[in-house]
């Protein structure tokens, strides 16, 4: 599966589209899933400004630290359609911001997780912008997965099939816990985020649609004794539900 196809460019252009729609100027991505989502740019978050400036018209622009440009320009973000731009160590990024917007703006989201002194440094920097959530815009976006997304999704509960399958031959007297982690930490996530919408918890509302996915966690747990949990990963067809794994759930005695 390509890059081109987990990262589509329409999808920095959908993204336009739902910040204009929501009354923001622009969208302001620090290193985390929404970026990665966005640009399939896998960022470090550090003390060096790494930041998607999407205004809702106009050409995105990441700013990266001079020395993180290499993996910026490697990374999907160039064929996105992403202007990558970077600064030195000892130089203000912030005018970067500013000049990325191309003007004064009334309103950006900000990404969820962003750094509190990044908050504060961009007050500064775009003055008198009211600061958003992001994710007011992209939790839209991101909910409904597209048949790229679906296929990965497919391949990492192969993956987890797979673990699930030598389970047996990992957990042994002698092992640690560290061990056994390194084995299966390839194969426990799902998303882009470890728990992503839509959540299926009491309270929740929302209708279910096609191209959502979830996971279904059944467990029980005895406190001072011990618990048990059963998840699946599952993706709403139009006419159902497809398991994304497929390991029996028989209790096996090792």
């Amino acid at each position: 599966m390509g890059t081109d196809e987990l990262y589509p460019p329409r999808r920095l252009a959908a993204a336009q589209r739902a910040t204009a729609a929501a009354g923001l100027d622009a969208l302001l991505l620090s290193p985390g899933s929404d970026l990665r989502y966005l640009t399939g740019y896998d960022a470090h978050a550090g003390e060096r400004l790494t930041l998607l400036v999407l205004p809702a018209e106009g050409e995105p622009t990441l700013i990266v630290p001079t020395l993180e440009r290499p993996a910026a320009e490697a990374s999907p973000a160039p064929a996105t359609g992403v202007r990558v731009v970077d600064h030195a160590d000892g130089t203000d990024p912030y005018p970067l911001v500013a000049a990325a917007l191309g003007g004064p703006v009334a309103t950006v989201g900000l990404a969820d997780r962003m750094w509190a002194e990044q908050v504060l440094a961009l007050r500064t920097a775009v003055p008198g912008a009211r600061q958003r959530l992001a994710s007011e815009v992209l939790r839209e976006l991101r909910i409904h997965k597209s048949a790229a997304e679906i296929a990965a999704l497919a391949e990492a509960g192969a993956a987890i099939d797979a673990v699930h399958a030598r389970m047996g031959e990992w957990l042994r007297p002698g092992r640690t816990e560290v061990e056994v982690a390194a084995d299966v930490a390839a194969a426990i996530r799902i998303g882009l985020d470890g728990h992503e919408e839509p959540y299926v918890v009491a309270g929740n509302d929302r209708p279910l649609a096609a191209g959502m996915a979830f996971s279904v966690e059944p467990g029980i747990y005895l406190a001072g004794r011990h618990g048990a949990r059963i998840e699946d990963i599952v993706v709403c067809t139009t006419d159902g539900v497809r398991r994304l794994n497929t390991t029996p759930t028989e209790l096996i005695a090792l």
